[in-house]
């Protein structure tokens, strides 16, 4: 069975960089945790958004995610507040806290 984690998040806007959609249920971004940057660099890890709830007006959300592949995850990773940033290629169109 596949992890979930739900996230607190800050949506980047498109004129600094960010996605030109809002966040949205079935995207499919890669996830980054901020104290495990190696670690990604010899793993990139896919996940799903299988729920989400966004304020366009704040840009700030809370979204479920869905790790695409079987690949363990430490559990100390999925620890509430640990950092975590959510990419589109190269380009970072999130960040936040596990919660």
């Amino acid at each position: 069975m596949n992890t979930e984690l739900e996230i607190n998040f800050l949506w980047v806007p498109h004129d600094l960089g960010g996605h030109r959609a809002e966040p949205y249920g079935g995207m499919r971004p890669t996830i980054r945790w901020q104290r495990h940057l190696q670690e990604h660099l010899s793993c990139a890890r896919d996940v799903e958004c299988t729920w989400v709830r966004f304020d366009p007006t704040c840009l700030r959300g809370t979204a479920r995610f869905r790790l695409i592949s079987d690949a363990l995850i430490p559990p100390e990773w999925l620890r509430k507040d640990n950092l975590i940033e959510l990419l589109d290629g190269y380009t970072v169109i999130a960040v936040g806290r596990v919660v």
